[in-house]
């Protein structure tokens, strides 16, 4: 099989946190239906580069059995090369091509393909879609992400200019830099006043702002071939595929837009589809993360808040005032989010379970619990269970539809909350950090950056070291040259002075690692 751009640069392979089954699993059950079971499900990537997005998933859910497909011959590589260290057995990285996905792979609980079908053929979007149709099981869900107007009609435009400049050029690093210099260019001297500048610079500052991988690979390769959402549900229930919904289930709501935003959308739009066609007029939307069922499933996207009984909520929000909130009475509580967004709450109920979620980040806490423990804090009596169940679930719901404050998971995620004797490091990080990434995937699929320090500290993090024994391998480190230590800004030498500042810093670090869910219970 012949090589791609993909070959020439590739693309860096990383976990993207919305497109993970346990996040597709609440959405299906929110809108009525019953997914599989994610702990043993059946995961098909398609376009799995390295094996980014897949790997965690296989190394989180031993029970699953994944495969992900790409035509890249060096990153499936890189990719085999990667779980072989890890030792997993439950995944498969094949180097092939979409239209290659035939009844031999079997059928799957869950299908992935994320930053792949604006950018191929019309062909191999057909066999996307027939790919879902024909190996998703009854129940599953797929998740397909795509470039949509009307946003990307002047992001259009810039790619056209990008690529007109740099295609001239012979090789990809050649491109990227040509591609750069045109937009430094145009944002430099583009001084007129008007819509199209504003737009134009406003464009500009978005791309300037890209990996060179990202902007090779979304701006100068030749298929970019946006389109508008209704156009994409066609394609799908033509494959015998039903629009189910979106991975980001808040940008469904047409309430965020305002009641008579609202009003006149109930007006205009005679099913969801419509709804989501005109959402998209309002919001100038680039970017989709669609999800589909087979057609014989019919979502009800009327989201019963009895659903959440069966999950698991997570919540970073922390209370925006110096004072902590009083949950035992109606007085009004704030909490930012991690995006900075704030929300307001009175009831105690409320209160009292993000205090308890609080105290169980950066895990997740199933749906019973959390109200057991809520009642707890509140001293609830017994006849009270049923309406503060109910009340939980409707508060839960509209929170998570509402804003990023609550996270909805269908499978628990089990990390430490606070470092053990022998601290312990999610395998996979390890291997990442010992290779000298600079930034690793946690237990919540996410990406987390790292400091100087993390990168000699997390792989030594295996569970087989006390706090003495990570001490000395740092300052062993320090010693060699490979980890530069310093205090107030000044470098620290000497064995002693640095022994004492490394075992000064280790507990500081080790609960920073905690918070960021790389350590394992």
């Amino acid at each position: 099989m012949e090589s791609n751009t993909y070959d020439e640069v590739p693309y860096d392979s990383h976990p993207y946190a919305q497109t993970h089954p346990s996040r597709l699993a609440v959405v299906a059950r929110l809108f009525g239906l019953n997914p599989p079971p994610v702990q043993t499900a059946r995961v098909l990537e398609l376009g799995a580069a390295a094996g980014g997005n897949l790997v965690p998933v296989a190394e989180r859910f031993p029970q699953s059995h994944c495969v992900g497909v790409d035509l890249s011959a060096r990153q499936v590589a890189d990719g085999v090369a990667f779980v072989t260290r890890l030792g997993l057995k439950n995944i498969e990285l094949r180097h092939a091509s979409i239209t290659d996905v035939d009844e031999s792979y079997g059928t799957f609980d869950y299908v992935v393909c994320h930053g792949v079908f604006s950018w191929v053929p019309t062909t191999v979007r057909d066999a996307i879609l027939d790919v879902c149709a024909r190996r998703l099981a009854p129940n599953g869900v797929a998740y397909v992400s795509y470039n949509t107007y009307p946003g990307w009609h002047m992001r259009g435009m810039i790619r056209d200019m990008m690529r007109y400049h740099a295609m001239r050029f012979p090789d990809a690093k050649q491109r990227v830099g040509q591609a750069r210099a045109l937009l430094d260019f145009l944002a430099a001297s583009n001084r007129q006043e008007g819509a199209y500048t504003a737009l134009l610079k406003a464009e500009l500052e978005s791309v300037r702002k890209q990996a060179d991988h990202y902007l090779f690979h979304e701006h100068l390769e030749e298929n970019n071939d946006p389109l508008y959402f209704h156009q994409f549900v066609a394609m799908a229930e033509a494959h015998g595929l039903r629009y189910m919904g979106e991975a980001r289930v808040g940008t469904m709501v047409t309430g965020n837009f305002g009641p008579d935003v609202q009003k006149t959308l109930r007006t205009l739009a005679a099913d969801q589809v419509q709804t989501e066609q005109y959402m998209d007029f309002l919001r100038n939307r680039t970017f989709r993360e669609t999800l589909l069922v087979p057609a014989a499933a019919t979502p009800n996207w009327t989201i019963d808040p009895a659903a959440v009984r069966t999950m698991h909520v997570a919540s970073a929000g922390k209370p925006a005032t110096k004072n902590p909130p009083d949950i035992n009475t109606e007085a009004p509580a704030q909490y930012q989010t991690r995006s900075g967004m704030t929300l307001s709450t009175n009831r105690p109920l409320l209160k009292a379970a993000m205090q308890v979620l609080g105290e169980r980040w950066p895990g997740t806490t199933p749906f019973d619990e959390l109200l057991t423990e809520s009642r707890l804090l509140l001293g609830r009596p017994a006849d009270t269970l049923d309406d503060d169940g109910k009340t939980l679930a409707l508060g839960l719901v509209n929170t998570y539809i509402s804003s990023d404050l609550l996270e909805l998971h269908a499978a628990p995620i089990a990390v430490s909350r606070v470092p053990g004797e022998k601290p312990e490091v999610v395998k996979s990080a390890r291997l990442q950090a010992g290779a000298g990434a600079a930034m690793v995937t946690n237990r919540r699929h996410e990406l987390v950056k790292l400091t100087d320090l993390d990168k000699r500290l997390v792989p030594l993090l295996d569970g087989t070291r006390t706090r003495p024994e990570l001490v000395e391998a740092l300052t062993a480190d320090a010693v060699a040259g490979q980890l530069q230590v310093a205090r107030n800004g000044k470098p620290v030498t000497g064995d002693a002075a640095v022994r004492e500042a490394l075992t000064a810093v280790l507990d500081p670090a080790l609960t920073v690692l905690t918070g960021h869910a790389l350590l394992v219970s």
